[in-house]
């Protein structure tokens, strides 16, 4: 379950459910990158970019690594960092579905992994479509195969 949680973090890194959350500030502040924000004013939080940002990810932002949750893992959140990985929000805005939505994710995809070998079709184009919410443009076409019957 470990790794299975390392593929659905990196899974939500590079394509969040909701890529873009819009703030407005309550009163003028300074955001930790030292610019400086006046009363009301609204901003756009890109989690879909910050997932990509090479000065965050390293190098190797674009690979799909579910390995780099594992070895940085901290334990009880299960996540590197929740201002690092903002899929669901960070501090006193975070999503308090979190832990239910990777137990649900978790044991669905375990028990259809168990049973069946997934496959995307060669060639099919997996891109995404830009929205409120996170959507495939061309789905994702897959070939779904029987495993072996397990021994009872």
């Amino acid at each position: 379950m470990v790794y299975l949680h390392g593929a659905i973090s990196e899974t939500l890194r590079l394509y969040p459910s909701v890529p873009n959350e819009p703030k407005q500030s309550m009163e003028a502040d300074v955001l930790p990158s030292g610019h400086a924000v006046g009363k009301n004013t609204r901003i756009l939080v890109s989690i879909y970019s910050m997932g990509r940002m090479e000065e965050v990810w390293g190098k190797d932002w674009m690979e799909f690594k579910p390995e780099r949750w594992i070895s940085e893992r901290t334990e009880g959140n299960n996540i590197i960092n929740a201002y690092k990985f903002a899929a669901f929000l960070a501090g006193p805005r975070s999503c308090p579905g979190r832990k239910i939505a990777f137990m649900q994710l978790k044991n669905i995809a375990s028990c259809v992994l168990r049973r069946y070998k997934i496959v995307v079709v060669d060639d099919h184009p997996v891109l995404p479509l830009p929205s409120i919410m996170m959507f495939m443009k061309y789905g994702l076409k897959v070939r779904v195969l029987s495993r072996k019957p397990e021994n009872k």
